[in-house]
């Protein structure tokens, strides 16, 4: 179900104009450019590595993998290290997809919204964090996808069933689906839903290390370009941390094709 406005968002200049030096002082030098799990006090790499290793237990070793919406590489070059994978990488920033094969990764440049054809290649897994409220047409992008593997691994920040406020956010980068929205689009594209999890509030702790890295770089400057939104983000989110955790469940999805 495709929520807001239809034309496509410049994400390529959104993603690529903050230097990656920028980008590594706020969210870490291994780049995870997604929500963490923790369990206490962790610092925030560790954190952030759990994500990826929570989805350890449906990822066979070996296994040839399409990390659609790969940022700077920083799952992948887990799943290779970790799992012994075979790692393809698909990004809309062209910042992005030179730097992950300046790390001699196997990317594609591939806008999933303006670019209609089918990305290449036959995988046995699709692994995808927190990329998909970046794409206009989610039914679409879902049933495209089933031919490339026959599992999908998806996590993804939604808005809540009762929630009634804005859902075009991040500078009009992000629609956000409600959760029955997101299981509607993933069944209705022909996967069956094996496993699912609500994984915000283990995950609420990233906002808080984040927001100390920016106001460590920053003070009271503006963040330049993209990193000002995760401000808005984490000073939003903080007024109101439990709140805001009901309001935007992140959800965690194992997913077989039917």
């Amino acid at each position: 179900m495709t929520v807001g406005p239809e034309e496509p968002f410049d994400l390529d200049g959104f993603y690529s104009l903050v230097s990656i030096d920028e980008w590594k002082r706020i969210i870490g030098d291994a780049l995870h450019y997604h929500f963490g799990y923790f369990r206490g006090s962790e610092d925030l790499e560790t954190g952030l590595r759990q994500t990826v290793k929570n989805f350890y237990p449906y990822i066979v070793p070996g296994s040839r993998i399409l990390d659609v919406g790969c940022g700077w590489g920083g799952p992948g070059k887990m799943l290779i290290a970790e799992r012994d994978c075979r790692v393809t990488g698909v990004t809309c920033s062209t910042a992005q997809a030179d730097y992950c094969r300046h790390l001699d990764l196997k990317v594609l440049r591939h806008d999933l919204d303006r670019d209609t054809e089918a990305i290449p290649g036959e995988y046995d897994l699709i692994f995808s964090l927190e990329m998909i409220s970046h794409v206009r047409n989610k039914f679409e992008h879902l049933r495209r996808l089933r031919a490339n593997a026959p599992r999908l691994i998806l996590s993804e920040s939604c808005a809540a069933d009762e929630y009634r406020g804005e859902r075009t956010t991040y500078g009009g980068s992000i629609m956000l689906c409600t959760v029955s929205e997101l299981i509607c689009d993933v069944e209705k594209a022909g996967w069956e839903i094996k496993v699912m999890r609500n994984r915000r509030f283990e995950s609420l702790r990233t906002i808080a290390l984040w927001k100390r890295n920016l106001d460590r770089v920053y003070g009271d400057r503006e963040p330049p370009g993209q990193l000002s939104y995760l401000r808005g983000l984490v000073n939003e989110a903080l007024k109101s941390p439990v709140a805001w955790c009901h309001s935007f469940p992140l959800i965690d999805i194992v997913a077989e094709k039917k």
